[in-house]
């Protein structure tokens, strides 16, 4: 098992401050970015909770998803 977190973070405005704030009743996770109001529609995934320093939070802002370019 590898020791990596996987992470979202708000695509607007790079904030971690990002939540499931509701379901709708197709089972698709709505979720928000408390900092800029961000809202989107997600299926099939959730999120989970863990506590990480803030130089592994740093680390996990700089190496946000590009297209194209799977990370592993």
């Amino acid at each position: 098992m590898s020791n990596f977190v996987s992470v979202i973070l708000c695509s607007n405005c790079h904030s971690r401050y990002v939540e499931i704030t509701e379901w709708t009743n197709e089972k698709k996770a709505i979720i928000y970015c408390r900092t800029c109001n961000n809202r989107e529609e997600i299926t099939n995934f959730t999120l989970g909770r863990c506590k990480v320093s803030n130089i592994e939070l740093q680390k996990i802002r700089d190496t946000k998803a590009v297209p194209g370019k799977a990370e592993k």
